[in-house]
């Protein structure tokens, strides 16, 4: 690891860069393939460097940070870090409150949402599964909004007139099962960040709920402190 960082730095590799290729590696450093790729999987967890399938290992960008007392969804956020933020949906359907979910959006029962599940990548990197339920009722056909390039919060303020001004939200550790490891490129059981909470309008209705799993070593989250 110590090797890996060290060539890093004294070739000035920069986000994004690649490194060399493990063949070449292994040469340099005479190691063999099994304590390379012990030290890049410890690396690659660190979110110091990453993997893409078929292309190499490249140098990461510092984490994502993420604050916990901001309304900004997270495309806002990383375009205002300058960084390359993409979206994949999964899928976008109208579904019905269930039980659980009633009782988190104060809904009645059979109420309609739109649930629409989304991958979020950085700089072409999944790192996070996300599941957002929105009142359908409230915003008719948002579904036909909503691209692979849009904000969902930008569209809700945009075109539905909706003030965002806060909410609820938890974060625990959670394990990502097999349909979230294949989708985030990561090994089943894998640590993640769980997230879920309600986003509410100036009136504190709420409006959305939301779950995701973030990949740790990509983002983190943070939360101001200060002096009352």
């Amino acid at each position: 690891m110590e090797k890996i960082e060290s060539f890093i730095i004294e070739n000035k590799l920069k986000p994004n860069d690649k490194l060399p290729s493990e063949r070449n590696m292994c040469t340099m450093w005479e190691f063999n393939r099994t304590t390379l790729r012990s030290a890049i999987k410890q690396l690659i967890s660190e979110g110091k460097i990453y993997s893409k399938n078929g292309s190499g290992t490249f140098v990461s960008r510092k984490k994502l940070m993420k604050n916990l007392q901001d309304v900004e969804g997270f495309y806002e956020t990383a375009r205002k870090e300058d960084r390359i933020v993409l979206s994949k949906i999964i899928s976008s359907e109208l579904c019905e409150t269930t039980k659980e979910i009633g009782r988190k959006m104060e809904l009645p029962l059979g109420h309609k949402l739109l649930q629409v599940i989304r991958i979020r990548f950085l700089e072409e990197v999944p790192v996070m599964y996300e599941t957002s339920y929105l009142d359908y009722d409230r915003f008719p056909e948002i579904d036909k909004h909503i691209t692979e390039t849009s904000s969902l919060y930008q569209i809700l303020a945009k075109v539905y007139g909706l003030d965002i001004t806060g909410g609820k939200e938890k974060l625990s550790i959670a394990y990502c099962d097999e349909k979230e490891a294949h989708y985030l490129e990561i090994n089943e059981g894998a640590p993640v960040i769980y997230q879920s909470g309600v986003a509410v309008d100036e009136k504190g209705k709420i409006f959305e709920y939301f779950k995701s799993i973030t990949r740790s070593e990509y983002v983190c989250f943070a939360s101001e402190l200060k002096r009352l």
